[in-house]
């Protein structure tokens, strides 16, 4: 099972794996998550057919496609997208419509690229359209129904979270820098040649300009 989303699909490793994994029979599901925009990129600017689901069916594997704010659905379509490729021992593909509610990152100024009018009457704009029908809200909703679930509860996990998250934070506050050389080895057992020269050069650099760092290698743990 392997996840992508429609901006990774506009890319060529996606078509040469559809089709690797077509001509050799492999199973596994391909999971697009079609948020509708990658980064600073709407998909009316990456495509212009129904989706990214027509792929598949080029590459003549299934294709399902469901309503990626559904979180009981897409738990169904790849139940069943998992029974077809153990079963005929050949990929499928998923595709999940859903809405990316936030930019892409840190850096990144969605309000440049955002569509701001919503597709229906009624909502002030895209994004508050999308938001309703989070599948946080749907599910949440769901779970009420049956009773399994109430606002009372989700008030105490939301302030029991908050607690947490600030203790962890303030703990890691607490923590000294970690040592540059980790940035090394969180990876490799053994460090390739390519990452011994840049260890090196980053070292002789430290060591260059040590004035500039000093109060960065004071505080590493």
């Amino acid at each position: 099972l392997t996840y992508f989303g429609e901006g990774c699909a506009s890319e060529g490793d996606v078509p040469s794996a559809l089709n690797i994994a077509a001509v050799h029979g492999c199973r596994t599901i391909f999971f697009c998550r079609n948020n509708g925009y990658a980064i600073s990129t709407k998909v009316t600017d990456q495509y212009v057919s129904d989706g990214v689901a027509p792929r598949g069916l080029a590459f003549g594997m299934p294709v399902i496609r469901v309503d990626g704010n559904d979180i009981l659905a897409v738990y169904a379509a790849t139940k069943q997208a998992r029974k077809l490729v153990m079963a005929e021992g050949r990929p499928a593909f998923v595709e999940a419509m859903t809405y990316r509610i936030g930019a892409h990152s840190t850096s990144d100024d969605d309000s440049k690229y955002r569509t701001q009018q919503s597709p229906e009457a009624g909502w002030t704009s895209e994004r508050a359209y999308w938001e309703a029908r989070s599948p946080i809200i749907r599910f949440g909703r769901y779970l009420q129904a049956k009773g399994w679930y109430s606002v009372r509860k989700e008030e105490e996990l939301r302030k029991a979270a908050r607690r947490e998250a600030i203790d962890v934070l303030n703990t890691a506050e607490r923590v000294g820098k970690p040592d540059f050389e980790e940035l090394f080895t969180d990876v490799w057992d053994e460090l390739p040649w390519t990452l011994q020269s840049q260890r090196e050069a980053l070292r002789q650099h430290l060591d260059r300009h040590k004035e500039h760092y000093a109060p960065f290698l004071k505080q590493r743990r």
